[in-house]
């Protein structure tokens, strides 16, 4: 039997007056039939309010973890890049083929920022014109360019212009994945798969220590190199985002990326869907998309937040911890190897951010992060009281507590893993504005890799300034505003749909009715499904709304 004939599987036809797709359960009492919940069945009817029932299909999501997977080897990717000058440079003093300054030094550790600073604009432009998997796709090939020139490098230039290409090109991962990876992803994971790109960053962090742990620098970046031979084979199995393919006219894409990320087989089964998408994107595409609308408070705010977390989340130290990770064990005088403590915290970094992956949807996201940022005070300021005994001490390590640096910096790494780390990447792709996405990624990528740039490029000089017990304790300083900032301002989005989260910033300056261009009211809510599998079963107030607003 054909499983879109079937009584059982079949909604009644609406009534006059109700929007395709939203049935009511009197008329099908009146005639004696009772739409059912068929759990076997292709499609899924979830109880709303007790009077009307909206079919939503769901199927198998292995294609929306394979496409999560192969977004996010942008982010193991990242991870070796970020992580490379921490085992190279000892390396390359030890080996002297090619002779260095400390400024020199710095340069190979910070210019990977610059090149994210110049990713921003390339990034925006490119997610909105080439498209999100299109862009990762592209990338690959200068990616693999720049690992191969610090391979192939006869001074410190040739490394210098491959880094900030390989840091170019994470940049624009930076931007394209999460987006990518929030607007095709069921509500119900999104939060998991999207903090699957910091879990990938620290699983490529601790790569880059493991075989940085016994082979050459060069070897290094050959074997790093191999990561973008993988990503571009991975992503073309990978469907376009199904909002991209609405917003450039594509419907019958569009149609076939939402049947594939549902596990569907019918188009009937992802009409629904579809519908709903389109009236989400042609409400966002009548709204201008300019840099005045940057501006704009409903906009702005989401903008804001974005940015201060980022702050935050530069200003914990992460970067220069994992820049310099060798050089600080060393520093410290602990009894344990420096390049053992490095796997050691790569290790516990991997493991934390993949339980991380799971209890942001658990917790929630705001939760996460003020528990995040006090455990990172907490670690921090014990680290900086070590140093600062040391220094007390004539500069030798304080007699038993050896074990301290890394203890202090395993409970920092896991503190970040599970909180600042993966919700500071998720929170773009999901509270930014739909029609600024471009832009205001742009801006944000820009900014955040400038603040890393700064802070890596100083971290020496800020410990010659305040010594390493006055750094720690700074960095602590600024996590502590993080939870304040936190605990005030930013507000949850755990199990909201993107058009939901977008409609709570408006509704923040919405003083009266007012009707939009379209004759929409500003207020009702456009909840869009293919943003996040829409689920009337666990949000049967937002179904409410949709029902209400009457979108034939």
């Amino acid at each position: 039997m054909d499983p879109i004939k079937s009584p059982l599987l079949t909604p009644p036809k609406p009534e006059e007056g109700l929007s395709p797709g939203l049935t009511s359960t009197t008329a099908s009492s009146a005639s004696g039939i009772r739409v059912q919940r068929v759990r076997k069945a292709s499609f899924r009817f979830s109880e709303c309010d007790g009077d009307e029932d909206l079919p939503q299909f769901q199927g198998s999501r292995w294609v929306q973890y394979f496409a999560a997977l192969a977004a996010n080897m942008g982010a193991l990717a990242l991870g070796t890049v970020l992580s490379w000058s921490a085992v190279a440079l000892p390396d390359l003093r030890r080996d002297g083929s090619i002779p260095m300054t400390l400024t020199e030094e710095s340069w190979i550790g910070s210019i990977i920022t610059l090149g994210a600073v110049a990713s921003g604009p390339a990034a925006g432009l490119a997610i909105e014109k080439l498209g999100r998997r299109m862009s990762m796709l592209v990338l690959t090939i200068p990616f693999l360019a720049g690992w191969l020139l610090i391979f192939f490098a006869n001074g410190v230039t040739m490394i210098l212009i491959g880094r900030f290409i390989t840091g170019f090109c994470s940049g624009v991962y930076a931007v394209a994945a999460p987006i990518f990876t929030a607007e095709m992803a069921d509500v119900s994971i999104r939060g998991t798969l999207c903090a699957g790109f910091d879990m990938m960053i620290s699983v490529g962090i601790l790569l880059i220590y493991v075989y940085g742990a016994f082979v050459s620098w060069r070897m290094q970046a050959l074997i790093s190199a191999i990561l973008p031979v993988i990503i571009f084979v991975m992503m073309l199995f990978v469907p376009e985002s199904p909002r991209y393919l609405v917003q450039k006219g594509k419907t019958m894409e569009a149609t076939s990326a939402l049947l594939r990320f549902r596990g569907a087989y019918f188009k009937e089964q992802v009409d629904p869907e579809l519908r709903v998408l389109k009236i989400s994107v042609r409400n966002s595409q009548e709204k201008s998309c300019g840099w005045r609308d940057l501006l704009e408070l409903p906009v702005l705010r989401p903008i804001s937040i974005a940015f201060i977390i980022y702050f935050f989340q530069v200003f914990s130290g992460i970067d220069p911890v994992l820049f310099y990770t060798v050089d600080i064990f060393a520093s410290s005088g602990a009894t344990i190897d420096e390049y053992y403590s490095t796997i050691i915290i790569g290790s516990v970094q991997v493991v934390f951010a993949t339980a991380g992956a799971f209890l942001v949807e658990y917790f929630g996201r705001r939760i996460l992060l003020m528990i995040s940022e006090m455990s990172m005070v907490c670690s921090l300021s014990v680290l900086g009281y070590y140093f600062f005994l040391k220094q007390q001490n004539g500069g030798v390590s304080p007699e038993g507590l050896g074990w301290l640096p890394l203890t202090s910096l395993i409970i920092y790494v896991v503190a970040y893993s599970v909180g600042v780390g993966p919700v500071g990447y998720m929170i773009m792709g999901e509270i930014l504005p739909h029609h600024v996405k471009g832009i205001a990624g742009c801006v944000l990528t820009s900014a955040k890799w400038f603040m890393s740039f700064a802070m890596t490029k100083f971290f020496l000089d800020i410990i010659d300034l305040l010594g390493n017990a006055g750094c720690y304790w700074l960095f602590g300083g600024f996590c502590l505003l993080g939870f304040f900032y936190i605990f005030f301002f930013v507000p949850e989005t755990k199990g909201k749909t993107l058009d939901e989260i977008q409609q709570e910033f408006a509704n923040s300056y919405v003083r009266s009715p007012r009707r939009s261009q379209s004759g929409t009211d500003a207020r009702t809510p456009l909840l869009s499904p293919a943003d996040s599998s829409y689920s009337t079963s666990t949000n049967p107030a937002g179904y409410q709304s949709l029902r209400e607003g009457n979108y034939a």
